[in-house]
């Protein structure tokens, strides 16, 4: 029998195997995939930090930065596996986009710009376009954390009801799980401002528990060591939130560097040609921080709104960050990262000064 391979051979099985090859090539691909995927460690929700800019508001340059680059300078704790970034712009499928997202739990914080209103011509002070942040906020509020400096919570009974709860409250009692004694709950809803201080001493045991609790079954957590380094992690994330959140809250009830941003307007929602006289049209919400006055904000994001002053080369006026209320329902530790971000920001474009406010003319308020 002639078995020598000659090209012609060669030639034939290769017609009629070719799909056999393929197919045996994808399939090894597939496995390969599978095997890498089920022994990985994949993020949670809490763990994929999503940021979001919103309309006329861009990353610049460089924007934040790398994932370890944050963690890095405390921005983002240990255990946030993922960043992703994204400018939400006006395509058509704006709404599309972030409904999608934030029904699947997706969300940390929007960056947008309360710059852009215009009123009716009128004189009845009615506005007829809002600003990215407005509209935002009327489309979005109950998926928005609400930052009411006396710490109670606000209840919408508009065609739905929804109960939101007070995003400093909610962050004061955390502490206090792992700081006894430090009373940050109450202190944030007494109702009557009183500085919070640093000096509260972290329960190391609790830490190391829920630490424990919170990694079982992790892949990153396999040997002793792994563990050891691990609980020493969890205590500096406690420790650099606790500190993010006193510097925030005694911000923003001193009118420091960074401000909850009162939001009050009357709006032609329902385009009637008026403004309802029974209040349905007017609103007052506290949805969003004021980063504005950071100085160098503007190295991070700019917003390029019609009105600003600055539409060509951008700039730091109304920017306004909203904490989202959707991804991290189910993982309450890492819910208050946007509180170390913030801290970040304070850091890093207003040379760590909380006290010192920017205004958009450039003259400075404490």
């Amino acid at each position: 029998m002639d078995a020598k391979i000659t090209k012609k051979r060669l030639g034939h099985q290769l017609s009629y195997d070719w799909i056999k090859i393929a197919g045996t090539c994808v399939l090894a691909v597939v496995i390969l995939i599978v095997l890498f995927t089920s022994i990985g460690t994949r993020p949670t929700a809490g763990q994929t930090f999503d940021l979001y800019t919103l309309f006329d508001v861009r990353f610049y340059a460089d924007g934040l930065g790398s994932l370890e680059e944050l963690k890095e300078k405390d921005a983002l704790s240990y255990d946030i596996q993922k960043l992703n970034a994204v400018e939400v712009t006006r395509t058509g499928y704006e709404d599309m986009i972030l409904s999608t997202r934030f029904a699947a739990g997706e969300g940390d914080v929007v960056i947008s710009s309360d710059v852009g209103d215009k009123f009716a011509e009128d004189g009845s002070g009615a506005l007829v376009d809002l600003s990215g942040l407005k509209e935002f906020l009327y489309a979005y509020r109950v998926n928005c954390m609400w930052l009411g400096t006396d710490g109670k919570g606000w209840a919408f009974d508009g065609e739905y009801e929804a109960d939101i709860p007070n995003y400093f409250a909610e962050c004061a009692a955390y502490l206090d799980t792992y700081f006894p004694g430090a009373g940050y709950c109450a202190a944030v809803t007494s109702g009557v401002f009183s500085p919070l201080d640093t000096e509260a001493e972290l329960d190391e045991e609790a830490a190391a528990a829920g630490f424990a609790e919170r990694m079982k079954g992790d892949k990153r957590y396999k040997t002793e060591d792994q563990k050891a380094q691990g609980v020493k992690d969890e205590q500096a994330r406690l420790l650099n939130l606790r500190d993010a959140f006193v510097k925030v809250w005694n911000s923003v009830n001193t009118n420091g560097a960074v401000r909850v941003r009162q939001t009050q307007f009357s709006a032609d929602v329902n385009g009637d040609g008026s403004v309802a006289t029974d209040g349905s049209e007017t609103f007052t919400w506290s949805f969003a921080f004021d980063i504005s006055g950071l100085e160098g904000i503007g190295n991070i994001v700019k917003t390029y709104a019609e009105g600003s002053t600055g539409n060509v080369t951008g700039s730091r006026e109304g920017l306004s960050l909203s904490v989202v209320r959707t991804g991290t329902s189910k993982e309450p530790e890492l819910r208050y990262e946007p509180f170390t971000l913030l801290a970040y920001f304070v850091e890093e474009c207003n040379g760590g000064d909380w006290q010192t406010y920017h205004d958009a003319t450039g003259e400075e308020s404490a």
